[in-house]
């Protein structure tokens, strides 16, 4: 089932659990990764924590502005090619954002991919714009 974004608004805040039950999953662990990539459809979702906590990966991520994402991308690479991609392809990029480990995320809109440096021994690094509709619409 496609994931959809109607309900979904800019600026509001969702737990994994709330978007799972959205999305029509049983349980929040088909989107508990960083990078969500939905069977059968053409979105790309990040799930981006600034602080994390103290045993989990840390990755240096920075919202600059609300405006610019400055990423990592996974250790494993995971889906990094879709991403590189995604303005060829019709897939899209979706940011949900907090500050701290074990909060709701802030959903900030679609991302289109600004530039990236892609790496092989440790994450890729990319630099992603909040599209302007997006924008207009927090």
């Amino acid at each position: 089932m496609p994931v959809s974004f109607a309900q979904i608004n800019v600026g509001s805040t969702y737990s994994r659990p709330q978007l799972a039950a959205l999305w029509g999953n049983a349980g929040s662990e088909a989107i508990s990764r960083g990078v969500v990539t939905p069977r059968d459809d053409n979105k790309i979702i990040l799930f981006v924590t600034d602080e994390k906590q103290e045993t989990a990966e840390q990755y240096e991520n920075e919202l600059v502005a609300g405006r610019v994402l400055l990423w990592e991308g996974p250790t494993d690479h995971f889906a990094e090619d879709r991403i590189i991609n995604a303005g060829q392809s019709g897939d899209e990029v979706h940011l949900f954002y907090r500050d701290r480990h074990h909060t709701d995320f802030a959903y900030c809109g679609q991302l289109s991919l600004y530039c990236c440096e892609r790496l092989t021994d440790q994450p890729s690094r990319f630099v992603f714009r909040i599209r302007q509709a997006a924008l207009q619409a927090a």
